[in-house]
């Protein structure tokens, strides 16, 4: 539902207000006396030219760089046990992603440790972040949960005010196809934080976006308690099975 929205109003135009009229501006120059704005006033919202085609006259278009922050990640050496051995820090790898295959997610297979941060190029960054596997395979998309960071094949971006968690979830799953496009490499695909930066964003106005996260935001809220519902169901499935199947745990007639 959110992700249809989304389309709806981002992509299609077809948001709140899109069908109203221009205001009235008194007769258009250059008009013939007695053409009134009522003609204009007949004219949905009006479209100007932009880099990415017509948009909504009041509608911007920045770089990825102009919008939001976005940050790389690391792997710290194998070599040194004490960078992995009891970690507490959440890293995660582009298989944490398509394995879970969720919006939202709440761990990550491996952990590392306050000094393996340290020493390596990975960096942390605040729960509610979206990770975007930016080599090989690109364009698995997810939110952590918890402070986390990644190794090097994820782009990581993080929602600011005038671009929400929501809305830049879902401007990141529309543009999963460009990001493809705009990948190279000779042994494995990818996009590279430099050439991310330049992708041209388009920000609606602040109050249709903030709508848009009021709408959504209980949506995802929602998909987030359903998938953990689902995630402690299995949990109870694997622990109970077994021994159900070994006799442990007898089932009585009904």
């Amino acid at each position: 539902m959110a992700r249809a929205l989304y389309r709806e109003w981002f992509v299609h135009f077809r948001f709140p207000g899109h069908d109203q009229p221009a205001a009235p501006v008194g007769t258009a120059e250059g008009c013939p006396e007695g053409v009134s704005a009522r003609q204009g006033a007949n004219q949905n919202h009006p479209r100007v030219a932009s880099p990415l085609g017509e948009i909504p006259q009041g509608w911007e278009v920045k770089t990825v760089a102009d919008a939001f922050v976005i940050s790389g990640g690391g792997t710290p050496s194998r070599k040194e046990d004490e960078f992995w051995t009891n970690g507490t820090i959440q890293w995660y790898s582009p298989t944490d992603l398509t394995r879970a295959g969720t919006m939202f997610i709440d761990d990550s297979s491996d952990h590392i440790t306050e000094r393996g941060l340290a020493q390596s190029s990975a960096r942390m960054f605040p729960a509610r972040s979206v990770m975007l596997t930016s080599r090989a395979t690109i364009g698995a998309i997810a939110i952590n949960t918890h402070p986390a960071c990644t190794n090097q094949g994820f782009i990581t971006c993080q929602p600011n005010e005038r671009v929400p968690l929501n809305f830049l979830f879902h401007w990141l799953t529309e543009g999963v196809p460009t990001f493809q496009r705009m990948a190279s490499g000779a042994t494995f695909k990818e996009i590279s934080r430099g050439v991310f930066k330049t992708i041209e964003f388009l920000q609606p106005p602040d109050d249709l976006v903030a709508r848009f996260e009021t709408i959504t935001a209980p949506m995802a809220e929602q998909v987030l308690a359903l998938q953990r519902q689902i995630q402690n169901l299995r949990r109870t499935r694997d622990l109970l099975l077994p021994r159900l199947l070994s006799g442990q745990i007898e089932v009585e007639p009904a």
